[in-house]
């Protein structure tokens, strides 16, 4: 009886009839998981529709570096819901993130379930599409933060000063501020060349002046190059994961509503013959 009431609170089949919910229940299989152990694998052959008793359940999509969590269901949830229609292999994979208890239910008797009722799998495929449209909304929702701000807020201070430097470094002002500092420095030991200038042609002084600037700038400016390389390592990186999600959501979302539509057409054939069977 507990396995009834489990499953009649599933939204899915919140409106099944009680003996079909019998039937769903007695064939129905309690599974318990630890955290980390799989439930299904990307690619396995769809065999049951899981409802999360208790503990949480994410779905992943495998991808290169790091896994990308679709979604994750705690009690009351439902999820595999979709191969009750095409039976293709698992487009994702799933895992419990906590000790989790899951009903797994035969997908053959939820199909029989919805064949059997028409009005039941009209609300099976009303709830679907609630789930579609809310993963759309996410979708539109979604907001990406800024690489570059990331990066920027973990900056130690000598890399901030590596910035400035290199930014000052290639620029206008740069250039023409130590022209005008040459200028001085030769026309003021030049004009003082029969009084004793501090530094008399060829500029001995300002030669070691030039050399010492030139060591120290050069290994600051790669200072700053190699970290705006990492950034935009990492905006490479986040651009690929990101495009990744979209594609995937976007491909999922397709398939859900071509198969949903195929499923309502489907039942409204099965009515309709329904129709005529009974007006003859």
């Amino acid at each position: 009886m507990g396995e009834i009431d489990a499953i009649e609170d599933v939204p899915l089949f919140s409106r099944m009839p009680r003996e079909q919910l019998a039937v769903l229940s007695h064939a129905a299989e309690r599974r318990l998981y630890e955290p980390g152990e799989p439930i299904f694998r990307h690619g396995d052959v769809p065999e049951h529709l899981y409802v999360v008793e208790s503990g949480a359940v994410e779905v992943l999509l495998p991808a290169q570096g790091d896994e990308i969590i679709l979604a994750s269901f705690e009690a009351g949830s439902f999820f595999g819901e979709l191969a009750v229609f095409d039976r293709q292999p698992r487009t994702a994979s799933a895992r419990a993130t906590a000790p989790t208890a899951l009903l797994c239910v035969p997908l053959s008797l939820v199909a029989a379930a919805l064949e059997a009722d028409p009005g039941t799998a009209r609300h099976f495929m009303g709830v679907i599409i609630q789930r579609v449209r809310g993963a759309d909304e996410l979708l539109s929702r979604l907001q990406i933060r800024n690489v570059n701000e990331l990066a920027d807020e973990r900056m130690t201070m000598g890399e901030r000063v590596a910035d400035m430097v290199a930014r000052f470094g290639g620029s206008w002002t740069f250039i023409i501020c130590f022209g005008v500092f040459l200028a001085l420095w030769m026309g003021v030991n030049t004009y003082l060349l029969l009084a004793r200038p501090p530094d008399p042609y060829p500029y001995i002084f300002l030669n070691l002046i030039l050399s010492c600037l030139a060591a120290l700038q050069a290994p600051i400016i790669m200072m700053s190059q190699n970290r705006q390389a990492a950034k935009d390592r990492l905006q490479a990186d986040q651009d690929f994961q990101v495009n990744i999600k979209a594609e995937f959501a976007i491909q999922q979302l397709h398939r859900k509503i071509d198969d949903l539509r195929a499923s309502l057409a489907q039942h409204r054939r099965v009515e309709a013959v329904e129709r005529r069977g009974a007006q003859a």
